[in-house]
């Protein structure tokens, strides 16, 4: 189990960072005219120099890639209904990663800030949604698997 947990760690850490850094390219995109901006200019801001916004950045991308990869742990527990699984790896993420999206690379506007709340529950609504159908179907299989055996 801990040798899990450190894999899941290592793992979700690498790819926060990965996709954080993918993220960055596409904000880059649209504001450094041409050339790469590593950080949004209200983000490095906040440091004395840009080394330590990038260092900063990876940390935190790589924070959002270890919780989503620890939470996962959530789907593991079976005694937990699946709608109990999906509301607290929702909370728990969304503590996480909103903030910290908010920092990296949202302009800090009420209208932002609520796009962002609505497509992250969005995303989990249709997930959620999705996954019960799934589960549902696969239920009704077993059953039917069951029921001819007797």
């Amino acid at each position: 189990m801990r040798k899990d947990i450190l894999i899941r760690i290592i793992g979700g850490f690498v790819i926060g960072v990965v996709i954080g850094q993918v993220v960055q390219f596409f904000v880059s995109k649209g504001i450094a005219q041409g050339s790469y901006a590593w950080v949004v200019p209200e983000f490095r801001a906040l440091f004395t120099n840009e080394i330590f916004a990038i260092i900063t950045q990876f940390l935190l991308t790589g924070l959002i890639g270890i919780t989503f990869a620890l939470a996962a742990l959530f789907f593991e527990i079976a005694r937990w209904g699946m709608l109990k699984q999906y509301i607290v790896h929702f909370f728990v993420t969304a503590i996480i990663w909103i903030p910290i999206v908010i920092i990296l690379w949202m302009p800090k506007t009420v209208a932002n800030v609520c796009s962002l709340l609505a497509s992250f529950l969005g995303t989990y609504v249709v997930t959620w949604l999705f996954q019960y159908k799934l589960s549902k179907r696969d239920i009704e299989k077993i059953n039917a698997m069951l029921t001819k055996e007797r």
